[in-house]
């Protein structure tokens, strides 16, 4: 078995000229920016080589951090990505925009520009704009996305990469499909890692039709967050070594030489939550959707935790016993809670029986067949 680092171990000593930019490239860049950085904001910025020989990387207490690390040393040590120079790096978080928002720009040996999108981070500002994906058409990330790629697309004249995890992924799409055709021009290609869709006007609009076709989508076998919402449905499958969720991990993603391990599909878990998921928007109202959203977070605020690491299980089970408290939660959220969770749970189980009521379908011989012999 193996992963990026492992990658990184195998193909860092061979350029990117020597051999072209590929998939895994993408996932280590968009990995890369996870990561945060001491004085690489201006433009000249510095390479990995410099960032790791002067410890310009801060250090973070969250579990993802350590692999991330790791794999951020095997890159500045290696003569594929040593070189490579990080600059134009930004984080904003605002809560009362509701936004978490970050990106850097790297120039690769091949007199590339690779625009790296953050996914979403541990704060649980970060986590309800993710949520608000589901009922309202841009969220403000999608247009910091738009502004900074329109931005840096100014101050160069190299060819654009982008590339994205999780919801990073999602604001590469929307970026590249919302800025200008000059701009456009110059994108080489899009890589989306296991990053959730976006409203439906995006994929019915000019800017996305013109970039379509350079889009290039990866999920886990078992993938829940890039099956959300309207998505592109010409997408890669990569086997990870994970079990549910945890396969959002890049860092479980396996790796074949210079490329992943595939799988033919998506596997019957992933396909039942997605199938619910969508019924499930469909189903309901924005205005239903946002009251659920609005009412959850408005209870995790309440726990007093500002990330999702600090909801520790007494407060969880303090968020829970607050749902089931007629006093802590107004009646309107209240039935929002019931009628969309009794909704979604209904149609989870339709779509298992469905599936169920399939494969029997398919292993039945035919009638007609029996009857002949």
């Amino acid at each position: 078995m193996a992963n990026m680092k492992d990658y990184v171990a195998w193909r860092g000593d061979i350029g990117l000229t020597a051999s072209p930019w590929n998939a895994v490239d993408a996932l280590l860049m968009a990995t890369l920016s996870y990561l945060d950085f001491h004085s690489v904001d201006n433009a000249r910025g510095w390479t990995l080589e410099e960032a790791e020989r002067i410890d310009l990387l801060q250090e973070s207490p969250f579990a993802s951090f350590p692999p991330r690390k790791e794999v951020f040393r095997a890159m500045a040590g290696s003569p594929r990505f040593k070189d490579c120079r990080i600059h134009y790096y930004i984080a904003l978080t605002n809560p009362a925009m509701e936004m978490q928002f970050s990106a850097m720009c790297i120039d690769l040996p091949d007199d590339t520009l690779c625009v790296a999108f953050r996914g979403t981070d541990n704060t649980l500002i970060g986590w309800r704009e993710d949520f608000n994906m589901a009922y309202q058409p841009v969220v403000p990330g999608q247009e910091a996305a738009k502004a900074y790629l329109e931005q840096v697309a100014g101050l160069t004249d190299r060819p654009l990469r982008l590339v994205g995890h999780s919801k990073g992924g999602n604001l590469a799409v929307y970026a590249a499909a919302c800025v200008s055709a000059e701009i456009q021009e110059r994108i080489e290609s899009i890589w989306n890692f296991d990053g959730p869709g976006m409203h439906h006007d995006i994929f019915t609009s000019d800017g996305y039709a013109r970039i379509v076709d350079r889009i290039y989508s990866y999920l886990p076998q078992t993938s829940i967050i890039g099956l959300l919402m309207d998505y592109c449905e010409r997408y890669t499958v990569v086997r990870s070594v994970a079990s549910g969720i945890s396969q959002h991990d890049p860092m479980t993603w396996q790796v074949y030489g210079p490329d992943f391990e595939k799988m033919e599909s998506i596997d019957r878990t992933a396909s039942v939550v997605r199938d619910t998921l969508h019924d499930w928007l469909e189903n309901s109202t924005p205005e239903q959707r946002g009251a659920f959203v609005d009412a959850m977070f408005r209870l995790a605020e309440s726990t007093r935790a500002t990330t999702m690491s600090e909801l520790t299980n007494e407060k969880l089970k303090s968020l829970m016993k607050m749902i089931g408290n007629r006093k802590e939660v107004p009646p309107e959220a209240r039935r929002v809670f019931n009628r969309l969770l009794a909704q979604a749970v209904t149609l989870g189980f339709g779509n298992v029986m469905e599936r169920v009521r399939s494969r029997k379908e398919e292993e039945t011989p035919d009638s007609s067949l029996d009857k002949q012999g």
